[in-house]
């Protein structure tokens, strides 16, 4: 199936869900995500600030932040690149200038910044066993991971999606610039694409 074709059948299999089904497999996410953290240390995470029918991190966010991890979430910037803004639950907001999301308001960090990083939670439509990614076709996240190589060290990269978005190799086409995750998180668990990683 064409990535165009893709989109939109995933979409529209996301809109039919049920809203208390969307709600409850976003606290397992949460739940799921703080189980294999654990308790040991601090963290810092990367989250986007979902928006319509995608995984809600609201709850997740702020529980995150209530245990004391730092949370970075992305910027938009020209070229289709990704820059890092720290979130907290009062953070001012603000219209994002190349998309039509809100963005938090203050400094930017670069690529550098996931020198500090240990996981960072990927957008998804779905992603196959491979850890091949279906995105929303920005190519956003495809330039961002690519960047990771030049680092002395790579976050763990987790997808998140809904149970059924785990779909089976070649439900869609992955491109040579479509760049491969190291997981995927849903409600159900977390399924390594290859060994298991620990934070």
């Amino acid at each position: 199936m064409s990535k165009a074709a893709a989109r939109t059948h995933f979409r529209a299999l996301r809109a039919e869900m049920d809203p208390e089904r969307r709600r409850q497999e976003a606290l397992g996410i949460t739940s799921v995500l703080l189980s294999w953290l654990g308790e040991e240390r601090k963290r810092t995470l990367t989250s986007v600030l979902s928006f319509g029918t995608e995984p809600d991190t609201a709850a997740l966010l702020e529980t995150l932040h209530g245990l004391g991890h730092r949370i970075l979430v992305p910027i938009c910037e020209p070229g289709r690149q990704l820059s890092w803004a720290d979130w907290y639950p009062a953070v001012p907001m603000a219209r994002a200038t190349v998309a039509p999301i809100d963005e938090p308001v203050g400094e930017r960090h670069g690529v550098e910044v996931m020198d500090d990083v240990d996981v960072v939670l990927v957008p998804a439509q779905v992603v196959d066993p491979a850890g091949g990614r279906l995105g929303q076709g920005g190519g956003y996240y495809d330039r961002f991971i690519a960047s990771l190589a030049t680092r002395p060290t790579r976050p763990v990269l987790l997808a998140m999606v809904y149970e059924h978005e785990l779909v089976p190799e070649g439900s869609f086409e992955v491109g040579e610039l479509d760049q491969p995750v190291d997981g995927v998180i849903t409600a159900a668990g977390i399924s390594w694409i290859g060994p298991q990683r620990t934070v």
